[in-house]
């Protein structure tokens, strides 16, 4: 027997990469996944990272969806004019990921949106900054 069922991961991916994209209406572009293109100076990754069970019954389930959220910026030599612009970029996202605490989704919506946690790091290899969240989500599905 099939078993019907929707692209959660699918949903919420598409959902958050459009809220970026709008909101930096092509100045920071959005990927899905681990690759940045090659010559790309600044870019957002969304890599999807697991899902919690957090509540279960016959009728539905609620699971929390985690994604890492990365802000690439890479220039190697930063001066103190690309760094207040690397942590206003910060600062914007951080507002936006506040100012969308509920998505509606394709099918259902997402809550309890936010962000965990923040690191701020320097790649050892690139020189490139690396702002990474722990972007998490709450999500009921299965309904009967």
């Amino acid at each position: 027997m099939a078993v019907n069922f929707t692209n959660n991961w699918k949903n919420i991916l598409d959902k958050l990469e459009s809220i970026l994209e709008t909101e930096f209406k092509g100045a920071l572009p959005v990927y899905k996944g681990k690759d940045i293109p090659k010559g790309v100076n600044q870019a957002i990754q969304l890599i999807p990272t697991g899902t919690v069970l957090t509540d279960y019954s016959a009728i539905s389930e609620t699971r929390e969806f985690s994604i890492t959220l990365r802000y690439v910026f890479a220039e190697a030599n930063v001066n103190e004019r690309a760094l207040d612009h690397i942590l206003r970029q910060i600062s914007r996202i951080e507002a936006l990921i506040h100012d969308n605490m509920k998505m509606d989704l394709a099918t259902g919506n997402a809550f309890n949106c936010r962000f965990e946690s923040t690191d701020l790091n320097t790649d050892e290899e690139s020189g490139a900054h690396i702002t990474e969240w722990d972007w998490k989500c709450q999500h009921q599905g299965n309904l009967n």
